[in-house]
């Protein structure tokens, strides 16, 4: 079978953890674990002419990732400031005017895009018009067959009604964990229960899932039938979860376009996100 073609677009980070500087950010994570699902993977991003920028590529091809697609600029290469809580939750302070904030829309970029069977994206990368605009115009260029992965990745202030409700106008999917939640309930008058605003959301933007994740609770897949699937999230010693929203992002997505069932899908990203909160950082070895 034919390898499926991904790409994420988004924000290439340096997460500075208690315990060091992690390379992260949707797209690197992301295109890390559908890789290791079996897809080949592309990230969209850019960063710096720094030393931070030049590590980031060096990161990169050290985790076999193709960065033919990460730009450089005359930006600082993006770092943010992560803090734990007793329970390894990070909180984080995401530093502005960075490269990911001036993306752009290269003609070589959209012909790459042209044939990919699937593209991820969320809300963070766009908080800049100008990287908004270019990542409206890479998602244009993604054929109408490709699955569309909107993984809304809401962080700080850096959203607003109007972005979140064009991104999910062009989605097939919608991936959403429940701290995200309660901020589309706001915005978007949802019911208070998840599951009738989640049926909301599936009617009112022609979505044909949603992913649905309670953290250290469960997980759920939700169509316009009804929910397919349900799981709870293992029992593991969490070291910490940055990164785990990403790996299982990227884990479902892949495995569904090698032909894996919903249930079967949900599964192994459910026990790939697990994995990756045993250890430090969004990118951990798999064997």
């Amino acid at each position: 079978m034919k390898k499926p073609v991904v790409f994420s677009i988004g924000e290439i980070v340096w997460d500075c953890l208690p315990e060091g500087e992690k390379l992260g950010g949707a797209p690197v994570n992301f295109s890390y674990y559908a890789g290791k699902a079996g897809a080949v993977s592309y990230s969209v991003s850019a960063i710096g002419e720094d030393v931070l920028g030049r590590r980031a590529l060096e990161s990169c091809a050290g985790f076999g990732l193709d960065t033919r697609f990460i730009q450089r600029n005359d930006l600082p290469t993006s770092r943010v400031l992560v803090e734990k809580d007793s329970a390894g939750v990070p909180r984080y302070n995401i530093l502005e005017n960075v490269a990911w904030d001036a993306l752009r829309a290269p003609v070589e970029t959209l012909s790459a895009l042209s044939a990919a069977d699937a593209v991820c994206w969320g809300s963070l990368a766009g908080r800049a018009e100008k990287s908004f605009d270019a990542i409206g115009q890479m998602l244009d260029a993604v054929p109408q067959r490709a699955m569309k992965v909107y993984d809304i990745n809401i962080r700080q202030r850096y959203y607003t009604k109007e972005k979140i409700a064009g991104s999910l106008r062009r989605a097939d999917i919608l991936k959403v964990s429940d701290e995200e939640f309660p901020v589309l309930q706001e915005l978007f008058s949802l019911p208070e229960e998840p599951a009738r605003a989640i049926a909301r959301l599936l009617s009112d933007y022609s979505l044909q899932m949603v992913v649905y994740t309670g953290g250290a609770k469960f997980s759920e897949i939700y169509a316009a039938e009804g929910r397919l699937s349900h799981l709870p999230t293992p029992s593991v010693d969490v070291v910490d979860t940055v990164g785990a929203g990403d790996s299982f992002t990227a884990t479902f997505v892949a495995s569904l376009l090698l032909g894996k069932s919903v249930m079967q899908a949900h599964r192994q990203a459910v026990e790939i996100a697990a994995r990756v909160c045993t250890c430090p950082g969004a990118i951990v070895p798999l064997d």
